[in-house]
């Protein structure tokens, strides 16, 4: 696949450009593990950030046509309309600053464990949301605890937002969607 980061392009692979991600990372903790990154690491990414991203529900509606070819849709969810967060009102000739640094900040964790989010291959801890144990008889069920799981997210969410539960706070008002706890109730028999 090749790297496009045009804004609403038909054939866009990235939310953002290098350039942006640089700024995203510029004057950050984190700015010498991204800038030690070549050009065609950070472009696939950023690819990988953004496919990881598009699993998730946004706010507003997503722009159409593409801005380089009125007969097609453009590839990605990003840029929409219609929808304003904290006083920022989405267009579509540009990407929150939430969304720029969500994608730059899950392409450096991406980069650092590409399999973090790929079904079916191992990682060396517990997923977050995971069922740990369950049983038929007497219908038991146990789930990782709070020190493994986390809180914000519930089981049903995106395998994305339950390896990185921190993207909730990142995007905030623009996910749309309830991706926090699924709602079970921690019983207690005595």
């Amino acid at each position: 696949m090749t790297f496009d980061a045009t804004l609403g392009g038909s054939l866009a692979t990235s939310y953002i450009t290098v350039a942006v991600a640089d700024g995203v990372w510029a004057n950050s903790l984190n700015n010498a593990a991204w800038s030690a990154l070549s050009q065609d690491e950070k472009q696939q990414s950023l690819m990988a950030s953004t496919n990881a991203l598009e699993a998730l529900a946004f706010t507003g509606t997503r722009c159409s046509p593409s801005t380089n070819d009125s007969d097609k849709p453009q590839a990605l969810q990003w840029p929409r309309s219609g929808y304003v967060c904290k006083g920022v009102a989405a267009t579509c000739s540009m990407i929150p600053r939430q969304v720029e640094q969500a994608t730059a900040y899950l392409a450096l964790n991406l980069f650092n464990d590409p399999n973090a989010i790929i079904p079916g291959v191992p990682t060396p801890t517990p997923q977050r949301g995971a069922v740990k144990m369950q049983k038929l008889g007497e219908l038991q069920q146990e789930f990782f605890g709070p020190s493994d799981v986390g809180t914000k997210v519930g089981v049903s969410a995106p395998i994305v937002l339950q390896k990185f539960p921190w993207l909730i706070d990142v995007l905030g008002c623009w996910l749309d969607g309830n991706y926090g706890q699924s709602g079970i109730i921690n019983r207690v028999r005595s």
